[in-house]
């Protein structure tokens, strides 16, 4: 049973437009005719599937030893990995078979604090609208079926989050998909979610706290990032997560991005190279953190320049 889209939550400025699927790469990779850029879809993280000719065969053999593949991807530093599985494949031909009858789709973003991601994809839900005009909320529907958990790294949804966590549920009560124990799936669901709602927590807790308060912007908000630029030689925080390290130089350079061209560099000089390992930056746990310091200018990149540990801190 579908989880059918209330028409109350379809407001006017939350619409992208309109559109036609032109593919379906995975569970939650779309192409869609018409639009100038590729999407994220909000709220859902679907697990990778071979995508080539042979796929089905590649996840049949996979499907063998699954779950000692699975173990071997593991990276050194034991976070949940992303590889393609055979629940991956299975994820997508349900995709491709829900969408059969849909007619077009409406693209709708969460907010307007953040549109576009850090790889220039729109972060949308997708309104299914089928042949017969009834419409679902893809996303959440993906999570009520068990085709994915509620996926909160980059934040709670800020108008669905009720309707996540209860489709959420209503898989693990019913033991669907991912939550029934007999899928070849990734075998580690309930630790990637204690590490995004810890993400999750300190996004949610920068904006009660903090959000419009002088000093303080966010690197989730590109109106916050845009206000930056008037704020050259004052002394700001600024909440975000680094994205990447930069170690080969001197400086080195922890990076804080909205995308390629709107980002924050930290700067480590030569004598400070010690503090960003004792800050453990040089392998960032994903968390996202507090920034203090006086904002400058270097070559046209915003920048502030690390020489104490009591300018960088969780909350």
């Amino acid at each position: 049973m579908l989880f059918i889209f209330q028409q109350a939550y379809c407001q006017q400025e939350f619409i992208v437009g309109e559109f036609r699927v032109q593919k379906i790469l995975d569970g939650d990779t779309f192409r869609f005719e018409g639009l100038d850029r590729s999407t994220r879809l909000l709220g859902i993280d679907t697990e990778e599937t071979f995508k080539d000719a042979d796929a089905e065969m590649k996840s049949n053999d996979l499907a063998g030893n699954w779950l000692d593949f699975y173990s071997s991807q593991k990276d050194s530093s034991g976070k949940p990995a992303k590889v393609d599985s055979p629940f991956g494949y299975d994820t997508w031909q349900w995709t491709k078979k829900l969408f059969k009858d849909v007619t077009k789709v409406r693209l709708e973003v969460d907010d307007y604090k953040r549109v576009i991601d850090m790889y220039n994809r729109y972060l949308v839900y997708i309104i299914a609208i089928k042949d017969d005009g009834t419409e679902f909320n893809y996303n959440i529907e993906c999570v009520k079926q068990g085709y994915s958990p509620y996926f909160s790294k980059y934040g709670y949804s800020a108008r669905f989050d009720k309707e996540f966590k209860a489709a959420q549920k209503y898989a693990q009560d019913n033991k669907l998909g991912i939550w029934s124990g007999k899928e070849l799936c990734y075998p580690d669901y309930p630790e990637r979610i204690e590490w995004w709602d810890k993400r999750a927590d300190q996004i949610k807790r920068f904006e009660d706290k903090y959000a419009g308060k002088p000093g303080y912007y966010s690197m989730l908000d590109q109106s916050d990032f845009n206000k930056l630029e008037k704020h050259l030689e004052d002394t700001v925080i600024v909440f975000g997560n680094i994205s990447r390290v930069v170690t080969d130089n001197n400086p080195h350079i922890a990076k804080l991005e909205i995308n390629d061209d709107d980002t924050l560099d930290l700067v480590f000089f030569k004598q400070y190279f010690n503090l960003m390992k004792k800050l453990n930056l040089e392998n960032p746990k994903g968390y996202y953190l507090y920034v203090k310091g006086k904002l400058t200018e270097y070559k046209g990149r915003m920048q502030i320049i690390i020489e104490d540990k009591t300018q960088i801190w969780e909350e």
